[in-house]
């Protein structure tokens, strides 16, 4: 989930342990429940935060053990836009949910799918100025020099 701020973006991650790990908040689709529903849900639930889906990024698959056991999971992961909320309200699956500035939280995140998630995002935006309902101060300046 991103936020404006100024000329710039923050983005809301999730922390868990110690030392902290970083990541974009994300869970599973429950019963009679869309991807998007589910999207929307889970990042409610770990941020404490309401967000609107902007896009569809991309689709990550990956591995991992569990009780010896292999398993795979599929994420599809969304770029959402703020809307409300406080992230004092993240649920007890999280230990920390936190904005940080873009840039900052590119270099937070632990995993390197994470990160180019962040870049696709970036990159939407930049293709599409519009996208968050507002024209971004750095979009009014250019238009203004074009003038």
């Amino acid at each position: 989930m991103l936020r404006r701020r100024e000329s710039s973006y923050d983005a809301l991650l999730i922390g868990r342990g110690t030392p902290r790990i970083w990541t974009l908040p994300k869970g599973h689709v429950e019963a009679r429940e869309s991807h998007e529903q589910a999207a929307l849900r889970e990042v409610r639930e770990e941020t404490g935060c309401w967000g609107e889906i902007v896009t569809k990024l991309n689709e990550i698959s990956y591995w991992f053990y569990f009780n010896r056991a292999k398993h795979k999971k599929s994420v599809t992961f969304y770029l959402m836009r703020y809307l409300s909320g406080d992230t004092a309200n993240h649920d007890h699956e999280v230990d920390e949910a936190q904005w940080f500035d873009v840039a900052a939280a590119r270099k937070s995140l632990k995993y390197v799918n994470e990160k180019r998630l962040v870049d696709l995002g970036l990159d939407y935006l930049q293709a599409n100025p519009m996208a968050f309902g507002d024209v971004p101060e750095f979009a009014r300046t250019a238009e203004q020099s074009t003038s």
